[in-house]
């Protein structure tokens, strides 16, 4: 008389199979994480750039370094209110601001301005540390010159 149930071999298969599929799950969500990690990273990152775009717009002479110089703001320091914006608050996850580093470089006038215009060109870029590594958004903004931080001409922007 035959028993009913599983053989050896059967067990040891049904359990391969079940390790294999467990295996190629764990790889799909351990990827996924990470996906997941990059985007929310990079998303924040173009956020922040953003907001130093409106502080060069709004002439906020702690966005605005002198001609063909950098301002540079590293991990923990963007909401430093003595050195950075304490406007930017910290909040979980990708929203924690100590978790990007930014510049900002002035790159001088554009070569397409006229001789009357008071325009600068600003490269903003803005980096965070993924599971690959640092990475950066990089943007570009045309905004005053730092001599115009202040003036009639660029108050009241928005």
């Amino acid at each position: 008389m035959k028993n009913k149930g599983l053989t050896f071999v059967e067990v040891i298969v049904a359990a391969g199979a079940l390790a294999i599929v467990l295996g190629l799950f764990t790889t799909l969500l351990v990827g996924n994480m990470r996906q997941t990690s990059v985007v929310g990273g990079r998303a924040q990152a173009n956020q922040l750039a953003i907001f130093l775009g409106r502080q060069i717009l709004e002439a906020d002479d702690r966005a605005l370094p002198p001609s063909n110089s950098s301002l540079s703001w590293n991990y923990g320091q963007l909401n430093n209110s003595s050195t950075g914006f304490a406007s930017l608050t910290a909040e979980q996850q990708f929203g924690n601001i100590a978790l990007y580093r930014a510049s900002i470089t002035n790159q001088g006038v554009p070569s397409w301005a006229g001789s009357g215009w008071q325009v600068n060109q600003y490269r903003i870029e803005v980096c965070w540390r993924s599971p690959e590594g640092e990475q950066c958004v990089r943007q570009a903004i045309i905004g005053p010159s730092p001599a115009q931080a202040g003036s009639e001409i660029v108050t009241n922007i928005n």
